[in-house]
């Protein structure tokens, strides 16, 4: 197929990429501030200066050394695969039977699951704190990965469920006809076919966890696994001066993994949100 001609003015192209160049700068420069002022001298921060006068890893040094946030990057790891985990292994197979089952309720129990996503999910800390702390789950971990799921759950099986109900019934009708129990035509058949919405969801589910601060804030203390959301607020909010560098590091260092993940994942994040 021949390309169509770009008749567009050189007024309207010069428009187009201005705006297109102010689009970028704005965001652009904050991220280009944040990656220089993390090579910046504690003196140098509140310079006008674009490049520091001395390239310094001083800043590197106090996050990694002396307040030990790869501790905090770990427990965000751990936070958010655990997350993702426990958001798949719930939300696929309650998706898949809201999508292919009929039973009472049904669309009355899927929306009341759903509805929960317009709740503001700041009024169920305090209730979420006490039951955690009579059960034995505050300051833990497995107490996150169970907090995150108030929102992961419902989000998930909102996504995978209009993904299974618009898979034809044939497959696992045709993969039945062949021998296959209908465990078997689920994980078989239909998980791969859905195999690009499930890492998109797995995708976002780690994210929540990665970047939570609520419930991570919440429902930890200092020596329990606080996260890296956390750890940034107590840089900025403890102490008599807040070291704007390390602030800097520990914001670049934290923001990386989310953007590998995306670039891995953007091929099935793009056919799921295009269906």
């Amino acid at each position: 197929m021949a390309l169509r001609d770009d008749r567009s003015t050189p007024t309207q192209r010069f428009v187009t990429y201005a705006a297109l160049t102010l689009l970028l700068s704005q965001v652009m420069i904050p991220f280009g501030y944040v990656f220089v002022t993390a090579f910046k001298t504690p003196g140098e921060v509140f310079e006008v200066t674009w490049l520091p006068e001395e390239w310094s890893l001083e800043a590197w040094r106090d996050v990694f050394v002396v307040n030990e946030f790869h501790i905090n990057l770990y427990n965000s790891l751990i936070a958010g695969i655990g997350s993702a985990v426990l958001a798949l292994l719930i939300s696929v197979p309650g998706a898949y039977v809201f999508a292919r089952k009929r039973f009472p309720g049904r669309e009355i129990l899927f929306y009341l699951i759903v509805g929960t996503l317009i709740f503001p999910f700041i009024l169920l800390i305090v209730p979420i704190t006490i039951t955690w702390i009579q059960v034995g789950l505050y300051n833990t971990i497995v107490g996150l990965w169970l907090a995150f799921q108030i929102f992961a759950v419902p989000y998930s099986i909102w996504i995978l469920r209009g993904y299974f109900a618009r898979l034809p019934r044939s497959l696992e009708e045709c993969a039945m006809v062949y021998g296959c129990t209908q465990f078997q035509a689920f994980y078989k058949v239909i998980l791969p076919q859905a195999k690009p919405v499930i890492i998109s969801v797995m995708f976002l589910s780690f994210l929540l966890g990665w970047n939570d601060f609520l419930f991570s804030n919440m429902l930890t203390t200092g020596d329990g696994p606080r996260t890296a959301s956390v750890a940034i607020y107590v840089a900025s909010a403890g102490g008599e001066r807040i070291e704007w560098e390390v602030m800097m590091v520990m914001t670049l260092i934290t923001g990386i993994p989310p953007v590998i993940l995306y670039i891995l994942a953007q091929k099935h994040l793009s056919k799921t949100f295009s269906v």
